[in-house]
């Protein structure tokens, strides 16, 4: 199975990385955590640190089937900021590879322009910067190679999006019901 990278800048929102994170371990996906800030410990929006298994400089990501990125401001900033990274992102998605971001970080699919003609959703009032699509405000939005989530409330759901796109309906059913979630 191919892995899974979750980006976390310094500023991450902890609720959309930590959420998804242990969902998909629970699912059996091979997810690493990935530190944008050169070391191990990156510390979120509201001050919780958590120890990525890998570097940003030290990782190829040739083997990757998923870039999730959780938002938070700081962090979204941080990883918008990043040239290399955007470079890294582009080439994933131009490889019509799967692409998630929930929370502020759709703003950066929309900068990048890799929304247009599609439907997306991120956190309420940085609609604008989602060029090129049209904004729903749902939990979540799922079209082509581009999964959106709004925010920290819709985290359950993005995770569980992320398992059912990986391994089908079946496992994201069964990780559901482990975790006790009703999906409407």
């Amino acid at each position: 199975m191919k892995l899974s990278y979750l980006f976390l800048a310094a500023g991450f929102e902890e609720i959309e990385a930590v959420t998804v994170v242990d969902v998909l371990r629970r699912a059996g996906v091979n997810i690493k955590t990935v530190s944008m800030t050169g070391g191990l410990e990156v510390s979120g929006e509201h001050g919780i640190v958590l120890l990525a298994d890998l570097t940003y400089e030290g990782t190829t990501f040739d083997d990757a089937d998923f870039y999730i990125l959780p938002g938070g401001t700081e962090g979204t900033r941080n990883l918008f900021y990043n040239d290399d990274f955007k470079m890294t992102l582009l080439d994933h998605y131009n490889k019509g590879k799967k692409i998630a971001a929930i929370g502020e970080s759709p703003s950066l699919l929309g900068e990048l322009n890799m929304l247009t003609d599609k439907n997306a959703t991120c956190t309420a009032g940085l609609e604008k910067f989602l060029n090129g699509a049209t904004y729903t405000a749902m939990p979540i939005e799922i079209q082509d190679n581009i999964l959106t989530g709004k925010g920290p409330e819709a985290a359950m759901k993005f995770a569980v999006a992320i398992v059912s796109l990986l391994l089908g309906k079946d496992a994201a059913d069964k990780v559901s019901k482990e975790l006790l979630l009703i999906l409407d």
